[in-house]
């Protein structure tokens, strides 16, 4: 009998969604998989950035992956996200290679264990000819956007992001697993365009509907 089979008789994977027993590797069943019809073409407007695109929304199934990722100690899930960028990158990708990622906090890395953005990065860069700069930096202390309601969340990242060097170039791309109000993503952008960088093009695995 195959390790796989065993492994698989007392510990079986499931699902992240619907929890039904899936082959172990697996994030989702086949069933849940069909929901996501990624990447969505069209654009949406943010401050501060001229272009900005979203694998999917943050929804069924995609929300629960990347809350599996985030916080349930999932993090070989950044293979599977790492897949959805590239192809963002070949569809609205154009020439640019430069990728700065949003950053984490201290308190979410200590938590983690793990940046999540740059891990999805580093895993995109085996199959990418990319490169990641990591120039931002979160300062101070700020509670988690994602237990905050949405009208409190610009004021808790106001001034909480600083660029710790000069770019080596102007036009870059802003990662962010997950774009809600895009409070986090405007003042990364702001503290960018304040260094310099003159174009910027927002990718995001999720958007959340407005």
């Amino acid at each position: 009998m195959k390790i796989s089979r065993v492994i698989s008789h007392f510990f079986p994977n499931r699902c992240e969604v619907c929890n039904c027993e899936i082959e172990l590797g697996a994030v989702l069943c086949s069933e849940c998989e069909k929901l996501i019809r990624g990447p969505i073409m069209a654009p949406f407007k943010l401050a501060h950035i001229d272009r900005a695109y979203s694998y999917w929304s943050y929804d069924t199934p995609l929300r629960e992956m990347i809350h599996a990722y985030k916080f349930g100690d999932r993090p070989r899930m950044a293979d599977l996200f790492s897949k959805m960028l590239l192809e963002m990158f070949l569809v609205f990708g154009e020439d640019v290679n430069t990728v700065v990622p949003v950053p984490t906090t201290v308190d979410a890395f200590r938590r983690r264990g793990f940046d999540t953005n740059h891990l999805i990065l580093k895993k995109l860069s085996r199959d990418l000819d990319l490169k990641i700069e990591d120039v931002l930096v979160a300062t101070g202390r700020r509670s988690p956007q994602s237990r905050l309601k949405l009208a409190d969340r610009h004021g808790n990242v106001e001034g909480k992001f600083r660029v710790k060097r000069e770019l080596s170039t102007g036009k870059i791309i802003l990662f962010d697993d997950v774009v809600t109000t895009g409070a986090t993503v405007g003042q990364c952008a702001r503290v960018l365009r304040e260094k310099g960088v003159k174009e910027i093009t927002l990718f995001s695995i999720a958007k959340a509907k407005k």
